[in-house]
């Protein structure tokens, strides 16, 4: 785990990183973050449609499984919340019995944290998030509304945020806990997974395969072009966050690791959301998804067994993993 600390114009990021896997999702209405023309633009959350027949809890001991096979190669698919607690106690013993034996454990898409892009949202830094006129001006009344009590709770000014837009004053509101700072927590229960495949405990260790990463403060930096719609979006987004607290993340995370899927895909997604609807981020999300189907696809050529680690509405989400290596051809049973 790093810790770093920035601070400008009253602004610090402490940054604790660890593994965790995030958001993957399905863009729509692609548009580029360069358009030099306007963007009538209505926000489509890519991850609100979910393939319901995969949605099932769980009745092995922990986290919910599920299956695709092609015949003589079983890949079991774990799927874990985008967001997740530091420490986070589950029942693994499913876990290690895959893992003993299987030819590859496949990492799905994860988010990093880039210095060079944190520098970018300091404000003096990042004057693509600078406005002139008041930000609170330009909000719906119950919107700001909102903004002014989560404000006036955390003993600030009505105007602390009044030169940001709104996509990077929902970001800020949502990651900042109190206090001054901005504290990223990406959890560590992936690293825990690539841990346990390399340990003792498990005799036929398999190979680990870490799909790439994405720049998730650069994600953040290019909401600075978002259109009106998107911006109000990001920023009611990051006030539901918090308006859910902390106790939402640990809850869902207890949930998910009694294998609770329906209540953990039910629960509010906070600034996810605003990343989902994002159709330049969405395309990169995507990405990740075209990735780990192909590296699931990879592996049931191999006779055996292998495991996969997905963010959990990644895989339901339609037009998502499951639901294309279903369309290939591939038999994908739900958890048992």
């Amino acid at each position: 785990m790093t810790l770093t600390r920035f601070a400008a114009a009253g602004l610090a990021f402490s940054l604790l990183c660890g593994g965790c896997a995030f958001a993957q999702v399905q863009g729509k209405n692609e548009v580029s973050i360069h358009q030099t023309k306007p963007v009538d633009l209505t926000p489509v959350d890519s991850q609100a449609n979910l393939v319901e027949e995969l949605i099932v809890n769980a009745r092995l001991p922990g986290p919910a499984w599920w299956k695709v096979a092609d015949g003589d190669t079983t890949v079991y698919v774990m799927g874990v919340p985008a967001f997740m607690p530091d420490k986070l106690d589950f029942d693994d013993s499913v876990l290690r019995r895959r893992l003993d034996g299987a030819s590859v454990l496949i990492i799905g898409q994860q988010p990093e944290v880039r210095i060079l892009s944190l520098l970018g949202l300091i404000p003096g830094r990042g004057k693509e998030f600078m406005v002139e006129r008041p930000m609170r001006d330009t909000l719906p009344p119950d919107l700001r509304a909102r903004l002014e009590r989560q404000l006036k709770a955390r003993g600030k000014k009505a105007d602390e945020y009044d030169k940001l837009k709104p996509a990077l004053a929902g970001f800020i509101v949502a990651n900042s806990r109190g206090g001054d700072g901005v504290s990223i927590s990406l959890g560590k229960s992936v690293d825990r997974f690539r841990d346990l495949a390399k340990s003792k405990d498990i005799a036929v260790q398999p190979r680990v395969k870490k799909l790439d990463d994405y720049d998730l403060i650069g994600m953040v930096k290019s909401l600075a072009d978002a259109p009106q719609p998107l911006q109000e979006l990001c920023l009611d987004a990051g006030l539901k966050e918090v308006e859910n607290g902390l106790a939402g993340v640990r809850e869902t995370a207890d949930q998910w690791a009694e294998g609770q899927v329906r209540a953990v895909v039910a629960a509010e997604r906070g600034y996810q959301r605003c990343l989902a609807s994002t159709p330049w981020i969405a395309r990169q999300f995507k990405d990740g998804q075209d990735e780990a189907v192909g590296a699931i696809t990879s592996a049931l050529k191999k006779p055996g067994k292998a495991v996969a680690v997905i963010e959990l509405r990644a895989l339901l989400t339609e037009g998502g993993v499951l639901d294309r290596l279903r369309a290939k051809g591939f038999t994908v049973t739900a958890p048992e």
